[in-house]
């Protein structure tokens, strides 16, 4: 793909900058996590009577910082584009020798890079309160496995922001449920069929899912892998990347038509 690397290098650099002038903003972002987890746990364990362990708080744990990773970069990509458009630099962007579509897809890995960096160092800080760190390879793999869907959601929401510019509202839409309908809080397993329509029609649900199971069961990558589930779920992250990938070029080629990429 031309011009990744570059476009890699230079979304490195446009971050870390960004990390040495508003280090407040991941502060921030670390002790919302942490809070919101807190008071989710409290209300959980107030509903269950008590009876919500350290098990089921781990299981929490997992759901929410996948999903503040996954779907924190669903809010943040499809916004990048809409704050572009309003400070005026997207059409910049545009007329650079790199393909827009390239650069997104590097702003897309440099971000995820960070904000995985950014929820180990929550899980770090949870640990403490639960007492025990939810990581092992299985996890990780299927956590890995898991964010290409999620770059793909994005990636068709920031092709809709190129169209219609303001897209605010609906990318906030988009988020609020996926907090629910993920399974970020609890498992949805025992919906039934609403849990299997849901796990195919949004990324992180089924991943999600399988990272509790093999938390709380005897289940490892290579179980998976028998089982099919790990190649589904690559698929399925595969075909929504593909999707979304689609939906971000018609987009841009849709609004250099109606010539509006310069315009808010």
């Amino acid at each position: 793909m031309s011009g990744l690397g570059t476009a890699i290098r230079a979304e490195i650099r446009r971050h870390l900058a960004i990390l040495v002038a508003y280090p407040v903003d991941n502060i921030a972002w670390l002790a919302m996590t942490c809070l919101l987890f807190l008071a989710l746990v409290t209300i959980l364990d107030g509903a269950s009577g008590g009876a919500y362990g350290k098990e089921d708080q781990v299981l929490t744990m997992v759901g929410w910082l996948t999903f503040q990773i996954g779907g924190g970069y669903v809010d943040h990509i499809s916004r990048s584009v809409s704050d572009e458009a309003e400070s005026g630099t997207l059409e910049q962007i545009c007329l650079s020798p790199i393909p827009l579509a390239v650069v997104f897809i590097a702003r897309s890995t440099v971000y995820l890079v960070i904000a995985s960096v950014r929820g180990v160092i929550a899980a770090l800080i949870l640990a403490l309160v639960v007492g025990i760190l939810p990581i092992n390879t299985s996890l990780v793999g299927l956590f890995l496995v898991s964010l290409p869907g999620a770059c793909g959601l994005g990636l068709a929401l920031a092709g809709l922001a190129l169209v219609f510019k303001r897209t605010k509202a609906l990318t906030g839409l988009a988020f609020g449920l996926m907090i629910f309908l993920t399974g970020a809080f609890v498992g949805l397993e025992k919906i039934g069929w609403l849990f299997t329509a849901t796990q195919m029609l949004l990324p992180l649900t089924w991943a999600i899912s399988l990272m509790r199971t093999t938390f709380t069961s005897d289940v490892t990558l290579s179980t998976l892998c028998s089982s099919g589930e790990l190649l589904g779920l690559l698929l399925h992250s595969l075909v929504y990347l593909m999707i979304g990938i689609a939906g971000f070029v018609l987009g841009y080629r849709i609004a250099r038509r109606k010539g509006t990429l310069a315009h808010y």
